[in-house]
């Protein structure tokens, strides 16, 4: 007995040091050889039952049984892996938020920059819910995670390009100003104004390309504010007394042939964004395979 017999019914509200000895040491054995020999609890499928798990069982076996069922291990497992797994999902979608967050500077360089970082956090990620679920049949919680990076990575796309967008725009009010200016003030109204017109704008256009981390947007959002001032350019062509008529034609030709090669480009850069997006979603896949 812990104490002596007259004192049972006090049990609960007794300290420590009034058990008996020979109670205390009886049992700091008993739990001792529990700990030493006993084998961890295992579900079906040998999976072990740490304290969540353990918890979760109990408090099944006792709700059914409070209820008046009988407890059922098969479903207690079931529905223990639907929490485990749910948890494990979120966990893994907390560890890849937690990578991105840490890793990626907005914008990048470029689309493939972008898609070797999610790459990284997106094996991780899997890794941490490999090593949290249990019993995922048919692979279903897997796929929801598939699915939650999935949008993910297209959330950190769509924020790549806007960031660029922003970044290059701000740019483009920056260096290209100035120039606005000196055409509203008549500057290059003036004959040989054209050709002084061409050269400023090349110039601004090479110190444009030279600033760093502007994106993936960086040549589409030139073209559409160089787009924007084609009428004041041919203003500027019309009134130059300096220039043939020819001279001018072959000018209007070489700005439509300018402008239709950056069109090809941009034409070329969204094949190839989506042709690694295509690749990113079949290594995504072969990563989950894998894992």
């Amino acid at each position: 007995r812990p104490v002596h017999r007259r004192k049972l019914a006090q049990l609960e509200k007794l300290q420590d040091e009034e058990l008996d000895p020979e109670f205390v040491q009886q049992v700091a054995d008993f739990c001792s050889y529990i700990f030493s020999k006993s084998k961890t609890k295992t579900l079906s499928g040998g999976i072990q039952v740490n304290g969540p798990r353990l918890e979760s069982l109990v408090l099944t076996y006792v709700n059914a049984i409070s209820s008046g069922d009988l407890p059922c291990m098969e479903n207690a497992v079931l529905a223990l892996a639907q929490i485990e797994n749910s948890a494990a999902v979120q966990k893994a979608i907390a560890h890849y938020e937690q990578q991105m967050g840490q890793k990626v500077q907005l914008p990048t360089e470029s689309l493939q920059e972008l898609l070797d970082l999610h790459r990284d956090s997106e094996r991780e990620a899997i890794e941490v819910f490999i090593r949290s679920s249990f019993k995922d049949v048919d692979h279903l919680f897997q796929k929801e995670l598939a699915a939650q990076l999935e949008k993910k990575r297209d959330d950190f796309c769509k924020q790549n390009q806007e960031a660029s967008s922003d970044r290059c725009s701000a740019l483009l009010q920056v260096i290209f100003s100035p120039l606005e200016e000196e055409v509203k003030a008549g500057i290059y109204s003036k004959p040989g104004g054209y050709r002084l017109f061409v050269q400023k704008l090349q110039d601004l256009k090479k110190k444009y390309y030279e600033e760093p981390r502007k994106g993936i947007q960086a040549e589409e959002i030139l073209q559409t504010y160089l787009k924007s001032k084609e009428s004041m350019t041919d203003a500027i062509l019309q009134t130059d007394q300096t220039l043939t008529e020819k001279e001018k034609e072959i000018e209007v030709e070489r700005v439509k042939a300018e402008s239709a090669q950056a069109s090809a480009k941009m034409l070329q850069e969204m094949q190839r964004k989506n042709e690694q997006m295509m690749e990113q979603k079949e290594r995504s896949y072969q990563e989950h395979l894998k894992q």
